[in-house]
């Protein structure tokens, strides 16, 4: 007889099988009525690339909001920057001479307060006028570009002011005589005649040629019209700002020929020109570039409407004779080649002279 404990370890091996056997059967119940086959883990998920930055720059502008110079000048750079770097420099219209006057944008830019300015060379002069060299003589953006006189002017201004020259978008005529006194149109000259100049270079034009300058912004030339302080002006930008501002309403007369050509320059803040990665960089030039070809034909359009405009109302367009077109022209140049000889250093004017005669070499 088997002894009681063999017993025992019998009946709790057959009941281990037992129990053993349930759990398989159920567990072979429970996949065979499941649809769901067993989850598959999901691949791993690539990180997703993150969207470039956008360098946001803040732009304080010489020109009113509304007038030629600040759509085809500033309205035009912005969206040329833009396109230039595939939106990831974007430059934001902070504000214009209600801001801050036009003669004093060129401080809070270099200090940090803003990071471009819009404006003219003869904004700053107690900084420099070296740009108005640009202004001076007639030449196409390429000629000059090519003879060094854009590297240059970008060389003196980050040395000696602190700042990076950007570049400028040239309106395609130069700077015209308003009055409302007739002129001989044999010599140019405007002798005894009052006008509103801005910038040391062309207050010695004025009086180069008999005139007296009366220095302010183009934004107050036309109460100065109304309360009789000027009887006139040189004015750059094309016609279309004399109709823009209504200063054809005093006007008499208008010089057809322009002299030297137009600029609107942008300046940078130093530190964040630095900040930008080289290809940005370019960028932002090749934008400047591209500004200057998309203005060219749109400002000389406005230019010659705005003579007619000016012409239908009664303004008589003066056509100066070609000896006097060429005395006048040569005053404008010569009166910022003396300028420049007077308050730059000399290196830089030796330099920019050659560039010049490049200039002038190249365009006939």
């Amino acid at each position: 007889m088997p002894a009681p404990t063999d017993e025992r370890e019998d009946v709790m091996l057959r009941r281990l099988q037992l129990l053993t056997g349930a759990v398989l059967f159920v567990a072979l119940l429970a996949a065979c009525g499941s649809d769901d086959p067993t989850p598959t883990p999901l691949p791993a998920q690539p990180t997703p690339t993150p969207e470039p930055e956008v360098i946001e720059l803040r732009m304080i502008s010489s020109w009113a909001d509304g007038i030629s110079l600040e759509e085809f000048g500033d309205r035009n750079v912005i969206g040329a920057i833009e396109d230039a770097t595939g939106g990831r420099v974007r430059v934001v219209r902070a504000g214009g001479p209600e801001s801050v006057p036009s003669f004093q944008q060129l401080v809070p830019m270099r200090d940090g307060l803003f990071e471009v300015n819009s404006t003219t060379c003869a904004y700053h002069p107690d900084f420099t006028s070296l740009a108005c060299g640009w202004n001076a003589i007639k030449g196409s953006l390429d000629s000059k570009v090519a003879c060094g006189m854009w590297d240059l002017i970008d060389e003196f201004y980050q040395e000696e002011v602190g700042v990076k020259y950007l570049g400028g978008v040239s309106p395609r005529v130069g700077s015209r005589t308003y009055l409302t006194k007739p002129i001989d149109p044999t010599t140019g000259r405007l002798d005894g005649i009052k006008l509103r100049a801005s910038g040391p270079t062309a207050t010695a034009f004025v009086e180069n040629l008999g005139g007296t300058a009366v220095a302010m912004p183009i934004g107050e030339l036309y109460e100065a019209l109304d309360r009789g302080l000027v009887e006139g002006g040189t004015i750059g930008g094309g016609a279309q700002l004399a109709v823009q501002f209504g200063w054809h309403e005093h006007f008499k007369y208008v010089v057809e020929q322009s002299v030297g050509s137009g600029q609107l320059m942008f300046l940078m803040n130093l530190d964040a020109w630095n900040s930008l990665t080289p290809e940005l960089q370019q960028g932002v030039v090749d934008g400047m570039t591209l500004a200057n070809h998309r203005a060219a034909s749109e400002f000389f359009r406005l230019d010659q409407e705005a003579l007619k405009v000016m012409a239908d109302i009664g303004v008589e367009i003066v056509t100066l004779t070609p000896e006097a077109a060429a005395f006048v022209d040569n005053v404008n140049a010569e009166a910022q080649w003396a300028y420049m000889a007077a308050n730059e250093p000399a290196e830089y004017v030796e330099r920019f002279l050659e560039t010049v005669a490049c200039v002038k070499n190249s365009t006939g």
